[in-house]
């Protein structure tokens, strides 16, 4: 039995009455409910569920099936007897209205900036997306810069503060040519809800919405980037618009505040700060080369000529430095790192005629030792599962 969608009829109502038709099981030992009628809004046309409560109980999901709208319960069946739901009795449905009305702002900024994106940029809207934090829709043009985003906004903005009606059309589907719609519909039988705003947009559309455009308050385009062959464009609405901001606020209000600066001087603060990290990172680059130079020159003169070179590093970066360094002088070098369980060897490049890859040398007891390894005739890096594998394979590495 069709379910009657109160939620149409009323959109502003937080509480009704129902009569429960029937009780379906679910999975886990969850139950749905199909009620004669329902104020909660459920999955579909790019728009989550409405969720509160029936008797007392949450509502974790709404979903349509086949005109018959049910309720899935985070609930069993001992539940529903407790809270005196069963088929026939009538229960109170509370819907989240916060929630719904979060969903008819977006939901209603996003016929209206599809319109104005159609109308200024030819840009057809293929899909949209309602999220808890952020909507948007996919269209089929490049991405677009800041200051068309801004003349979008502004225009969007504009027709927000001339207060636009919002209105409903129920028609069958075969007459919808009587309305300039902004997409063909894919309704063919039943009745077609066409959302009109009031003479500039016109679509088919089974979501909730605000009375007026006024209602929907503020609107930010958030983003702009590449998607597929055209571009997704994410934005806020209404109480989400603000809060956004208000969030945004306070991020460039600490951040300035930490870094000392006014508000307006943040950019070129921030800007400082990135110079002055990249001259500290090539310093640091640098000194570390210097240390690295310093130690293979003191380990090459404690060194048996011939012989291969033995070290230890503290983490993975020096162990290839210091490797790098000692191959330069032309010595074969095994540089163990414990805390990272990793092991670099290096010769000098290129290889020497008669001298062997050290890929060919290494990599066979890397392997023979638990470890795994890659690299060239120069230059291998091995990794162990454990300090004790990594110290037999250094130590069957001396007789190489």
């Amino acid at each position: 039995m069709p379910t009657e969608k109160a939620f149409y009829d009323k959109p502003g109502a937080r509480e009704l009455d129902a009569c429960v038709l029937r009780i379906e099981a679910r999975d886990e030992g969850k139950v749905a409910l199909a009620l004669d009628s329902t104020i909660f809004y459920p999955d579909g046309g790019g728009q989550p569920c409405d969720t509160g409560t029936i008797a007392g109980l949450p509502v974790r999901s709404v979903i349509e099936r086949g005109g018959e709208v049910l309720h899935l319960l985070d609930s069993g069946v001992a539940e529903l007897g407790a809270a005196g739901i069963m088929p026939g009795a009538t229960v109170r449905c509370v819907v989240d209205l916060a929630r719904r009305t979060d969903h008819a702002e977006q939901h209603t900024a996003q016929h209206l900036l599809s319109s104005i994106l159609l109308r200024t940029m030819g840009a057809t809207t293929l899909s949209f997306h309602l999220g808890e934090r952020y909507s948007s829709i996919d269209i089929d043009v490049p991405p677009f810069d800041r200051d068309d985003a801004y003349a979008v906004e502004d225009e969007v903005l504009r027709v927000i503060g001339d207060d636009y009606r919002v209105i409903t059309h129920l028609c069958p589907p075969g007459d919808a040519s009587r309305f300039p719609l902004r997409k063909e519909p894919s309704v063919e039988e039943g009745v077609l809800r066409v959302v009109e705003i009031d003479g500039i947009e016109y679509s088919a559309c089974c979501g909730t919405h605000v009375a007026s455009t006024r209602a929907i308050g503020s609107f930010r385009i958030t983003r702009v980037e590449k998607y597929k062959a055209g571009c997704r464009v994410q934005y806020v609405a209404g109480g989400r618009a603000f809060g956004d901001y208000r969030r945004l606020a306070a991020i460039v209000r600490d951040t300035a505040a930490t870094a000392g600066v006014p508000e307006d001087d943040l950019p070129g603060s921030v800007a400082a700060y990135r110079d002055r990290i990249k001259l500290a990172e090539r310093a640091l680059e640098t000194a570390r080369d210097a240390v690295a130079s310093s130690s293979a020159a003191a380990l090459d003169a404690s060194s048996p000529a011939g012989a291969i070179v033995f070290a230890d590093a503290a983490d993975f970066d020096s162990a290839s430095r210091l490797g790098r360094a000692l191959a330069k002088r032309g010595r074969v070098v095994v540089v163990a790192c414990r805390a990272d369980l990793k092991a670099v060897i290096c010769a000098p490049a290129p290889v020497a005629p008669g001298a062997s890859p050290v890929d060919e040398v290494f990599g066979p007891l890397v392997a023979r030792h638990g470890g795994k390894g890659g690299g060239g005739k120069a230059f291998f890096q091995a990794a162990f599962t454990d300090e004790s594998s990594l110290d037999l394979f250094v130590a069957a590495a001396r007789f190489a």
